[in-house]
């Protein structure tokens, strides 16, 4: 149980991309150990993910915001700054074999809601910050298992001087925790770094409206080389994440999905550099505003 206790706590300082990948099989020889990493699957994001080809997991996160007031900015430097709030809702479907059983309750492993609020300020034509603040409960389905979660940081979007403005430096860095209601508090931080390329489509519209695709390559970096758990009792470790992305947008309004507005929807690609970790994920915005 000691040797247990330790994977926990390891376990429970996962990166992002990792920290909801705990369902019960990464600790399948004790089956009443059961790690909280989940709280933090608010702020990863949709898509199917895989550890060590050992354990998969489908997250389904629904980035619902209200913006109530946009940002903007004069040639003279008179600023408006963006006002959104965000009602994060994900949910994680653990013990995936196949799809057909994707709607079997037993998958349904947590549920997460960690409303916040979202500023994007523009601190020149070219340079957009976006500093948020979440904080929110989430519970283990199926278990008396809770946690309160909270999540903050800034993103930085610098559109490089040329003459097409089609290039981007893209720059994050947050801070994530949660405090159980059984067992210790657990925190993590990660800086990311990348670019993002906007590729006009001028000779394909839809009803009118021109289409560009959104190029994105960006790595994130954790500090610290994080281990967990396997299933087969063996340990391994990552220490960063890359992700390459594509997306398409219109050029001049959002996409409307239903009650929901999206600046381009798109798909993902992400990877440990050590090959430990992968994952596709479903991108519904922009790097910068997702």
């Amino acid at each position: 149980m000691k040797l247990n206790n330790q994977l926990r706590k390891i376990a429970c300082k996962l990166p992002l991309m990792l920290c909801i990948l705990q369902p019960a099989a990464l600790f399948a020889e004790e089956a009443d150990v059961e790690p909280v990493n989940w709280a933090y699957s608010s702020v990863f994001g949709t898509g199917w993910y895989t550890v060590d080809d050992n354990q998969s997991l489908f997250a389904l996160s629904l980035p619902v915001r209200q913006t109530l007031r946009r940002s903007s900015i004069t040639e003279s430097g008179k600023r408006e700054i963006g006002f959104e709030i965000d009602y994060a809702l994900s949910v994680g479907f653990y013990n995936i074999d196949d799809l057909p059983g994707l709607i079997d309750p037993d998958n349904f492993g947590s549920a997460v809601f960690t409303p916040g609020i979202i500023l994007d300020i523009p601190i020149t034509q070219k340079w957009h910050l976006r500093p948020y603040a979440n904080f929110g409960w989430g519970t283990k389905l199926g278990s008396s298992d809770s946690a309160w979660i909270y999540y903050t940081g800034i993103k930085s979007r610098y559109t490089l001087p040329a003459a097409s403005r089609n290039w981007a430096l893209i720059n994050s860095i947050y801070y994530a925790g949660y405090t159980p209601s059984v067992g210790p508090s657990n925190d993590l931080a990660v800086i990311q770094a990348g670019i993002e390329y906007r590729q006009p489509l001028n000779k394909i519209s839809k009803i009118g409206d021109p289409i560009d695709l959104h190029w994105t390559l960006a790595y994130s970096y954790l500090g610290d080389e994080l281990t967990f758990g396997l299933p087969d009792g063996s340990i391994d470790a990552v220490d960063d994440q890359i992700e390459v992305a594509v997306a398409y947008g219109y050029r001049n309004r959002p996409i409307k999905l239903w009650f929901m507005e999206f600046d381009n929807i798109g798909l993902g690609y992400r990877f440990s550099s050590n090959g430990t970790f992968k994952g596709i994920s479903l991108n519904l915005g922009s790097w910068f505003v997702r």
